[in-house]
């Protein structure tokens, strides 16, 4: 009777246990979802695209899955989400939501309405969206709809009213973190403002800017200092110069981080450039240069090397680049602690979805998991430090044995000088050669050495190569360019100074022969087309032909060297 009792206490406990279980497998989900929306959509979309059948949850947690797939797949600028996920959001929300929940999916429905077109029933949505707001406690959203409603107004002329709306949104005072997750620092520019009009339209735009500055002065520092950094960052990017400095000197009075005025001092030595003060854009290069972030000294140093080098200091450009390089390596350790974060939340959402196939042992898996992670990882490092130790260590003794064979050889010649007075002219000039090439393999000993002793290995010999390749094309005094032996080694460095430039080139245009390449990286360099004909050995017709071919690879009517140049600089 006893054994019956316990069997029979144990199956309905473990009958609890599985049905508890299943009614809270979503939950896990969407709890992590609401987590991550504001602050990581991506990984927000990624943890509720975990959940295998949605359509089984119960109204109220469909509900919440349909307003923050909406929210998340947003605000990370994916494509729309269906009409009947946000008619889901809206439904259930508006009857059973809390008021933060209801304002939000009025608010997503207007946003997806007014990428349609329908500005109408955006408007309407927009409304009902601040009539809930008002009694919700979520002011990032009362801030995304008041800003909404601005930019609408300001596109129809209704600058009062816009005015009014950007005010409210301001007067919230959301704190930095709020401000940095609902991606506000774009309202001193509407976009609806940036299209030019009449002389009427250009006095109200005016106004309308005067006015939004004076609710801006009321904000903390912080604040305005990311707005203002964000302006002179548009106005560059509509060559407005004079605004773009002004823009950012504004930011440096405000910021209190050393960080980031020198991140604005870059900034400004780049619209100095561009406006012809290389003296003011050196000392705010140099003051950089002093700085006690290796990654700030580092764009500081790159930017003087580039400066350099256009003005034909070679030698000076190097010594820059030296210093980059330098700075470079120690940025590898204080990106570490972001890397390994970036992992930990990667990780973090596999094991969420895991979860919904083996809940039961989700410990179990979870430790499993981090030591074999680990466990490849220890090994992944050891073997690739014991095959590059490998490779030095053969180059190195290769290199060793050829400056062997060179001194040799020098040696032979040096007695047939002795031997032979009358043909002492042509021995001299093959011992100068074999003296110059010598004297090359003891600089790439040096590098490999330099490189294996070094602590953090981050300057590969491919990289070193290709910086001496670039020096040695963009040279003003004796430039060179053998494209059978030195294209691969320029195209590395082209990925590596231009963030990939030459791999986007060959995605975007496939059918371009490396002839074509080698104008195409030629003119990214900055070369004009009779300094590409002398240094490629051919006739600058025949550089303007390939131009030709090219332009027509590009879909480029007209085919006339500006053309080519534009397009040229904005391959993405």
């Amino acid at each position: 009777m006893k054994i019956l009792i316990s069997v029979s206490l144990w199956l309905v406990a473990s009958a609890c246990f599985f049905v508890s279980c299943h009614k809270e497998q979503s939950v896990p989900q969407l709890a992590w979802g609401k987590y991550y929306v504001w602050s990581d959509p991506d990984s927000a979309c990624q943890v509720l695209r975990s959940i295998a059948f949605p359509e089984k949850l119960s109204p109220e947690d469909y509900a919440r899955y349909a307003l923050l797939t909406v929210q998340a797949t947003c605000r990370s600028g994916r494509t729309l989400p269906p009409d009947s996920l946000v008619e889901a959001a809206c439904i259930y929300n508006k009857v059973y939501g809390s008021a933060d929940d209801k304002a939000l999916a009025c608010f997503y429905k207007g946003y997806v309405y007014e990428n349609q077109g329908k500005e109408e029933e955006a408007l309407l949505n927009y409304k009902q969206a601040e009539e809930a707001s008002a009694s919700g406690d979520d002011r990032r959203t009362r801030f995304l709809i008041y800003t909404a409603l601005g930019n609408l107004m300001a596109r129809h002329s209704g600058y009062e009213s816009a005015i009014g709306y950007f005010r409210k949104a301001l007067d919230l005072k959301l704190s930095l973190q709020a401000w940095n997750e609902v991606k506000a620092d774009w309202i001193l520019i509407p976009p609806s403002m940036q299209v030019k009009g009449s002389d009427a339209y250009r006095e109200e735009k005016r106004l309308m800017y005067e006015t939004l500055s004076d609710v801006i002065e009321r904000m903390d520092f912080a604040s305005q200092e990311k707005i203002y950094y964000r302006s002179a960052l548009k106005a560059m990017d509509d060559y407005r110069w004079p605004e773009a400095t002004d823009f950012l000197l504004l930011a440096m009075d405000r910021t209190v981080t050393k960080e980031d005025r020198h991140l604005y001092e870059l900034t400004l030595a780049e619209v100095c450039l561009q406006t012809g003060n290389p003296v003011r854009a050196d000392s705010l290069l140099r003051e950089v240069a002093k700085s006690s972030f290796p990654f700030m000294r580092a764009k500081a140093f790159r930017k003087m090397a580039e400066t350099l080098q256009a003005e034909g200091k070679t030698a000076e450009a190097l010594l820059q680049m030296q210093h980059y390089a330098e700075a470079m390596e120690l940025t590898v350790t204080s990106d570490t602690r972001a890397d390994l974060l970036e992992i930990e939340k990667r990780y973090d959402c596999s094991a969420l979805e895991r979860q919904n196939d083996a809940f039961r042992n989700r410990w179990a898996l979870t430790v499993l998991l981090t030591v074999a992670v680990l466990s490849s990882l220890a090994l992944l490092v050891f073997l690739g430090w014991s095959f590059f130790r490998k490779q030095r260590m053969e180059l190195l003794k290769r290199s060793r044995h050829e400056v062997a064979c060179l001194q040799q050889q020098i040696d032979s010649l040096q007695e047939q000088i002795d031997d032979n007075q009358g043909e002492a002219r042509t021995f001299q000039e093959k011992l100068m050669a074999l003296e110059a090439e010598k004297k090359s393999k003891e600089i790439r000993i040096r590098q490999l050495e330099t490189t294996f002793r070094s602590k953090h290995i981050s300057l590969s010999v491919e990289a070193i190569e290709a910086a001496q390749v670039y020096l040695q094309v963009v040279s003003r005094k004796t430039p060179a360019y053998h494209p059978s032996s030195d294209r691969s080694a320029l195209e590395h460095w082209m990925n590596l100074s231009l963030d990939c430039w030459a791999e986007r080139l060959a995605i975007r245009y496939p059918s371009l022969t490396n002839g074509e390449k080698d104008i195409c990286y030629l003119c990214r360099l900055g070369l004009g087309f009779d300094e590409m004909a002398l240094l490629l050995g051919v006739q600058s017709r025949s550089v303007e032909r390939t131009v030709y071919r090219i332009c027509r690879k590009m879909g480029l009517s007209q085919g006339s060297k500006e053309e080519f140049r534009s397009r040229i600089f904005m391959v993405n």
